[in-house]
């Protein structure tokens, strides 16, 4: 055997590193994240918590939201001093057994059964949302007295095959699957699927039909709150059809059962309803449709499918 030149032990080296950079940037992503958490619950005095499966933005769970949140339990299991934490498979079962249900996304309902049941002080949720060769995990602390966010942090993920593959995996059967999350999921999923959505700042907006009946043009929205509880006014909203024609007046626009403002809770989808009246042609497709939430900022959604009715 020949042995190895320099040039060739150089070469091997550069592979195994190149290799484990994504493994170990991804172990050091769960370490600062579960390090964060750890201080937080610390710092409020908090004595246990419970890490539920982490969903996407619609509050669906996949394999890879169950994975991560298995992994930062079993870090902060690791590293807790002055709290514990619940195990994941117990947590489950009381759920299973007190027949909770709610989406993926914890509302502040379902936060403070499980807070009262389990004697869980905080939960620790989280979000995945892709970005080209990363995933962005953002995970949020919640206090399950008030439901309210008392902790945040997030970490870019890198985008290996076998974190993709996880990714794209969902749990397709919440009643029979082993997660928290999805244990927790109800009739959600027969709702009608977003045919938009889009993050921007403190909130998630989904367009969940559009409907031209004759010369009205209906939006069905449902807006959710992330951020701290707050009111938000929608105003001035304005479409430009797929022939270039555009519509931004003779509109209504309804926020729950209110008009056109609402204070929105933290992680609680509210309906939202915006008509255009007076449209005069038919068309299948809307290129821009823009809502203002604040002075000079916009939600703005593109290339929207129109059902008729």
């Amino acid at each position: 055997m020949k042995p190895i030149t320099k040039f060739q032990f150089i070469l091997i080296l550069s592979i195994c590193i190149l290799i484990s950079v994504p493994a170990l940037a991804y172990e050091k992503e769960i370490k600062n994240i579960s390090t964060t958490v750890a201080e937080s619950l610390a710092n409020m005095g908090k004595k246990s918590v419970a890490v539920v499966d982490f969903t996407d933005l619609q509050g669906n769970v996949t394999e890879l939201g169950r994975f991560l949140a298995e992994e930062i339990s079993v870090a902060l299991a690791s590293s807790a001093k002055n709290f514990e934490v619940v195990d994941r498979t117990h947590l489950r079962a009381i759920i299973q057994e007190h027949k909770l249900s709610a989406t993926g996304l914890i509302d502040p309902q379902t936060a403070r059964k499980l807070g009262q049941i389990t004697g869980v002080e905080a939960l620790i949720t989280g979000s995945l949302t892709p970005f080209g060769d990363s995933i962005r995990l953002s995970v949020k602390v919640l206090d399950t007295q008030s439901a309210k966010i008392v902790g945040a942090c997030s970490a870019d993920i890198a985008k290996t095959k076998a974190i993709e593959e996880l990714l794209t995996s969902n749990i397709k059967n919440p009643q029979s699957s082993t997660g928290i999350s999805s244990s927790l999921q109800t009739t959600s999923s027969t709702q009608p699927q977003s045919i938009a959505r889009l993050q921007q700042e403190n909130y998630i907006i989904e367009i969940k039909k559009c409907v031209l009946s004759g010369t009205v043009l209906t939006f069905e929205l449902l807006i959710t709150n992330i951020g701290e509880e707050r009111t938000i006014p929608l105003y001035n909203p304005r479409i430009i059809t797929e022939d270039g024609e555009e519509y931004n007046s003779f509109y209504r626009i309804s926020i729950g059962s209110g008009g056109n403002e609402k204070r929105l809770p933290t992680n609680v989808p509210v309906k939202a309803i915006i008509s255009f009246e007076n449209i005069k042609r038919s068309f299948r497709q809307i290129s821009i449709f823009e809502i203002e939430y604040e002075y000079n900022k916009y939600f703005k959604f593109h290339n929207i499918a129109v059902s008729s009715s």
